[in-house]
């Protein structure tokens, strides 16, 4: 009985190495938490005592909540607009043959590769050229241009490994090619489109660089944190980055779990 006890409770070196990683990932967010409810101003060790009025103050700051809304707002429709056109241009670039294939492969992706900066200053430039006023359209026409290709690189990896006879026995069976999309090709692909939707909106959510050139006079909440960071770091930056972190955990679970869901029904 002894010895399965041990073997229970015995920790390898590689758990304490897990152990190790997973406490250096975690410190940094558990400081922040620990510190939005400092009753200071300043950053100070141990707290001094807790308070919960920085919270009521980031809940009553219309220009956070209104940074915020514009933040869930572009990224919303982001993850629409990119998941659309990145779904088609995946389904075009892994089921048809067509001239200069290889190099749109390879066209599609540049934005993702080149540096955020370059690229904001680039649009920033295409924008003036055509004359359209900076605003939340021209956030939202940047992050989807940003976005795109990483839909395109997903949806790559899940339709190249596709079995394509379940869709032709349903077209054997009657089924038309809409039909056959809504009741074989999507129900397999669910999956990979939620995550899709989901780690585009986080880029969209917390995208700054490309946002700081395109925004023009109204806010996301990076553009908000950014102008509050300038004058030092203080609590309401740290309440605000736990209500993210609570708000983003809570939509990955509900998510999760609805596509767990979907996926066995």
């Amino acid at each position: 009985m002894n010895k399965i006890v041990n073997r229970r409770f015995k920790i390898s070196f590689l758990d304490i190495i897990n152990i190790f990683v997973i406490i250096f990932l975690m410190l940094p967010i558990m400081v922040i938490i620990l510190y939005s409810f400092s009753s200071t101003s300043t950053t100070v060790f141990p707290l001094e005592g807790f308070t919960m009025k920085w919270y009521k103050e980031v809940l009553e700051n219309r220009l956070f909540i209104s940074a915020l809304k514009n933040s869930v707002y572009v990224g919303i429709l982001v993850s629409l607009i990119s998941i659309i056109i990145g779904t088609l241009a995946s389904f075009a670039l892994t089921r048809y043959r067509f001239k200069f294939k290889n190099i749109i492969s390879t066209t599609v992706l540049f934005p993702m590769t080149i540096p955020a900066i370059i690229l904001g200053i680039s649009l920033l430039s295409f924008f003036s050229y055509l004359e359209i006023p900076l605003s939340l359209l021209t956030v939202i026409i940047s992050h989807a241009l940003f976005c795109i290709p990483f839909v395109i690189l997903i949806m790559n990896s899940q339709l190249i490994g596709f079995d394509v006879s379940v869709e032709e026995a349903a077209m054997d069976l009657g089924a038309n090619a809409i039909q056959a999309f809504r009741y074989v090709i999507f129900p397999i692909i669910r999956p990979s489109l939620v995550g899709v939707m989901m780690i585009t909106f986080a880029l969209s959510f917390d995208e700054f660089l490309i946002t700081f050139f395109v925004i023009g006079r109204q806010n996301t909440l990076p553009i908000i944190i950014w102008g509050m960071l300038r004058r030092g770091v203080s609590p309401t930056i740290n309440v605000i980055s736990t209500l993210v972190l609570v708000i983003s955990m809570t939509l990955i679970l509900i998510v999760n779990r609805y596509a767990k869901i979907k996926t066995f029904m």
